[in-house]
């Protein structure tokens, strides 16, 4: 088992560890040099690009620069996961009874017990409240259980990504709408709105009691947070001024556990099923399970979670693969740690290192060096090409997804001021080209961040020139198909 003090020690050593020298290949004329230096990142890119075909370089530049590789880390989990899980397993959602039923009343508890599923949503629950309500119960005497032992709860992703960031929520055995709830608005007259915080669903749209919002933050950032661990209050606070006439948007959720129960709680009641109360507490072994939801297979859900880039469901698929390694998984720290030993080992390198599964965090590092040799990996290709999405080609004549019988598939990721991009360039869906390309300026990330905007001075336009930088380079590389 990986402990805390086990990771501080590894994260210090890592700052002291040399790179090797590559010496497997002759030097090559670099022709790509030229084109990183016209887009100014000649010191803030690293590139590799290998022929799968010849094993030998096409390209190469700066690729022993560590730096942060943002949701590119994605493509590592997925193999992480792939290689320990089977990819056609299917989360399930277990709903239980322990008690006596008698008169339409239950004299006992439910429990609701997750396993992991980054997929359910509000929806989804109905299919517990109609198994229910089937059995003829009107009441349940007890209280209404949540069982998130299978996997350990998190807060955040990252602690120190601003509050609002839907994309930053808590994870854990059980979740609900990926870890959101919505945030809606719409003023009345001057200085005067009508919000609400729902859990949104087709069917239905609940509100849950220990997750509130007011218009009272008169200073300081657009969004204030707070969250109460012992009582599972969630209390959110919003300058009124950045809000239009009406309007909406997701806000994270950090208890996953207890939000999902507390809307399940709320659909029961609405139901006709009265239960007064949401609590923790482990399903007694004699506890009988009364329905189980299943969600699509795991590598359906993953090959849309890296086509839409998706923390909260990489995330889980991270920590599933992990629990197989520990069973006894204790937060996230530990599951990344897992995640980097593994990726050191098949590379055989020590360069690089994860502090989460989704890549939200720019402490978290890579080479291009590394990504080369993780992606020449035959079991790696096997794993991921299935779930990688098509990367666009531009052209004179705009973008296409093929140049004739020529695709690119792999994973891009994005925070400010940091860019990256890696996969495979295909022929007739056969990888014959790897490549991996990682940009970023952490200076002025750290000069333009700021609590109170979301967007820092100058990220856009650095980004375009990162882009730019990306086609140009597959271009050159599929002219060298």
């Amino acid at each position: 088992m990986v402990r805390k003090r086990e990771f501080i020690k590894f994260s210090a050593f890592l700052a002291f560890t040399g790179i090797m020298p590559l010496n497997a290949f002759a030097k090559q004329k670099n022709i790509f040099i030229n084109l990183i230096k016209k887009s100014g990142f000649e010191n803030n890119t690293s590139f590799m690009a290998v022929d799968l075909r010849s094993n030998k370089f096409i390209g190469r530049h700066n690729e022993k620069l560590r730096l942060p590789i943002a949701s590119v880390t994605k493509m590592v989990t997925a193999s992480y996961y792939l290689t320990h899980i089977n990819q056609f397993r299917r989360f399930k959602t277990e709903l239980l009874i322990d008690g006596v039923i008698k008169d339409k009343v239950l004299y006992g508890d439910l429990y609701l017990k997750g396993y992991g599923d980054p997929t359910l949503k509000t929806d989804d629950l109905l299919f517990f409240t109609d198994a229910v309500k089937k059995l003829g119960l009107t009441k349940v005497d007890g209280d209404l259980f949540y069982d998130n032992s299978y996997l350990p709860d998190i807060n955040y992703i990252n602690r120190n990504q601003l509050p609002q960031y839907a994309y930053n929520p808590g994870i854990g055995a059980i979740n609900l709408n990926e870890n959101r709830i919505l945030f809606e608005w719409q003023r009345l007259e001057k200085a005067k709105y009508k919000t609400s915080l729902i859990a949104p669903g087709l069917k239905n749209n609940v509100q849950v009691s220990n997750i509130i919002i007011d218009l009272e933050n008169e200073k300081g950032p657009v969004y204030n947070y707070k969250l109460n661990k012992y009582k599972f209050e969630e209390k959110w606070s919003v300058n009124r001024r950045i809000l239009g006439k009406k309007g909406s948007r997701w806000l994270p959720v950090r208890e996953s556990s207890y939000y999902t129960t507390e809307v399940l709680r709320q659909l029961f009641n609405e139901r006709g099923v009265k239960i007064a109360n949401t609590k923790r507490k482990k399903a007694p072994n004699k506890s009988k399970i009364l329905c189980t939801h299943f969600s699509d297979n795991s590598e359906k859900i993953l090959q849309n979670a890296l086509k839409y880039s998706k923390n909260m469901v990489t995330e889980s698929f991270g920590l599933l693969a992990s629990r197989t390694i520990s069973p006894a998984l204790y937060d996230l720290d530990q599951s990344a740690i897992l995640m980097t030993r593994w990726f050191r080992k098949i590379i055989g390198k020590q360069n690089s290192l994860f502090l989460n599964h989704s890549g939200l965090s720019e402490g978290s590092f890579s080479t291009a060096e590394d990504f080369r040799k993780f992606l020449m990996k035959d079991k790696v290709q096997k794993s991921l090409l299935p779930v990688l999405k098509l990367i666009s080609i531009y052209t004179s004549k705009g973008k296409v997804n093929s140049i004739g019988n020529i695709t690119v598939r792999g994973k891009s990721g994005t925070m400010h001021y940091i860019r990256g991009l890696a996969g495979y360039v295909c022929k007739e869906d056969i990888p014959v080209m790897a490549f991996a390309i990682f940009s970023a300026d952490l200076d002025k990330r750290k000069e333009n961040s700021s609590n109170n905007f979301e967007r820092p001075k100058g990220s856009k336009s650095w980004l375009s020139r990162a882009i730019i930088q990306e086609r140009q380079i597959i271009r050159k590389l599929i002219d060298k198909v």
